[in-house]
């Protein structure tokens, strides 16, 4: 939520819920358990790809990304379904913010004609 990331958002940002947890990679159980479905996104070619991946309407979806390089740790994906973006051969992966923005347009059924 800072200046900058708000301004080149043009304020949407502050459109999006969003939840800090208070311990880590745990508190994703705590979302699993409270119905949500919490998507973590790798470059992993064994994971689902995101075109296969649909939200039911009124579904809450929690979208986990983590850094740049070594992304999401072994034990916060054990608690996510694993979510790819399909992206051309001998790329290996998107820059977290746009891999961020990709799956917020289809997880709010931005694909949906």
């Amino acid at each position: 939520l800072g200046r900058r990331a708000v301004r080149v958002s043009m304020g949407e940002l502050l459109q999006l819920p969003w939840a800090r947890l208070s311990t880590w990679p745990d508190g994703l159980g705590t979302l699993v358990d409270a119905g949500w479905r919490v998507w973590g996104m790798t470059p992993a070619a064994d994971a689902a790809s995101l075109r296969a991946v649909r939200r039911a309407d009124g579904e809450r979806v929690a979208i986990v990304l983590g850094a740049e390089g070594p992304g999401l740790t072994a034990a916060a994906m054990a608690l996510a379904e694993r979510v790819r973006i399909p992206i051309g051969p001998g790329i290996d992966s998107l820059n977290v913010g746009h891999a961020a923005a990709i799956a917020c347009w289809h997880a709010t059924g931005g694909d949906r004609t």
